[in-house]
């Protein structure tokens, strides 16, 4: 019992955060205007610091503004955008909210490790593999935020409704997550080839086997099979820990994040928002 009502309370207490996201989101042209000016400013300033100290920490500050910006803009996209074209049902919305929270609060606590570690704060880890795996996420970091934004905000304000259709089409995000998560798992023998000689098999076998389950969908969108890979993918992200050092963390979160999203996907779903939608072309016969 005493479990049951402090999983409610966090429930509950999520439900504000999402309600207080929804209104700072639908006054984005004033906060997401705002977030790009801090952003621009930030890193404007930082190649005229002389004192090596203020440089490193601001810095570590224009990179730790930098992901904010990109996670608040992308979990707009994701989940606003997936609540308005109805590819996530209204239901499932708070869990899908919950699950990207998570997987951008340990991002960016890795990111304030790596931070404090480079200023000498915090002691680095005394594994090897890990210590490769967080200088690699260091490095790869930019590109999955890139990667992951570009085409969520080209989507949502340029190309809204062919974006809307043609996600309602196939869960194109959970296959999408799931797909960059593989290209984690093989960045570091991509980026470091000796690995290939001791640990080869072990990256090509997890980043197969998470392709595999995240291309399946997009070849049959049933709801078996979108939650069964809904289920594998983040089985994969939790063993990838123990495998190939979590993809360097971000590998493990995109599976997690892919296997919600696949979960949540609803074809009945995406039938009922486009039935509401005006349609230019004949109706089947």
């Amino acid at each position: 019992m005493a479990f049951n009502s402090v999983v409610k309370a966090f429930y509950s207490f999520m439900g504000y955060v999402l309600r207080f996201f929804l209104v700072l989101w639908n006054l984005k042209k004033y906060t997401l205007t705002s977030f790009f000016a801090l952003v621009m400013f930030m890193w404007l300033v930082v190649p005229h610091l002389t004192p090596r100290m203020y440089a490193v920490i601001v810095l570590q500050l224009s990179i730790l503004v930098t992901t904010l910006f990109l996670m608040f803009l992308l979990t707009g996209v994701f989940v606003v955008g997936g609540i308005e074209d109805g590819s996530i049902p209204l239901e499932n919305a708070l869990r899908v909210f919950i699950g990207a929270l998570i997987a951008n609060v340990i991002v960016l606590a890795t990111l304030c490790y790596l931070g404090l570690m480079l200023m000498g704060i915090a002691p680095p880890p005394q594994s090897l593999p890990a210590l490769i795996a967080l200088a690699n996420a260091m490095e790869a970091t930019p590109i999955v935020a890139l990667a992951i934004t570009i085409p969520a905000v080209v989507g949502y304000f340029l190309l809204k409704d062919k974006w809307a259709r043609f996600r309602a089409k196939v869960p194109f995000w959970g296959s999408y997550l799931g797909i960059l998560a593989s290209f984690l798992y093989l960045y570091p023998i991509m980026r470091d080839p000796p690995i290939w000689y001791f640990a080869g098999f072990r990256f090509f076998s997890i980043a197969g086997v998470t392709i595999i389950v995240s291309i399946f969908p997009l070849a049959y969108p049933r709801e078996a099979a979108l939650k069964a890979c809904g289920l594998i993918l983040p089985l994969i992200g939790f063993l990838s820990w123990f495998i190939v050092w979590g993809g360097m963390t971000l590998g493990s979160i995109l599976c997690v994040l892919a296997g919600a999203t696949l979960h949540s996907w609803r074809p009945r779903e995406v039938k009922t928002f486009l039935a509401t939608k005006p349609s230019s072309t004949k109706p089947h016969t």
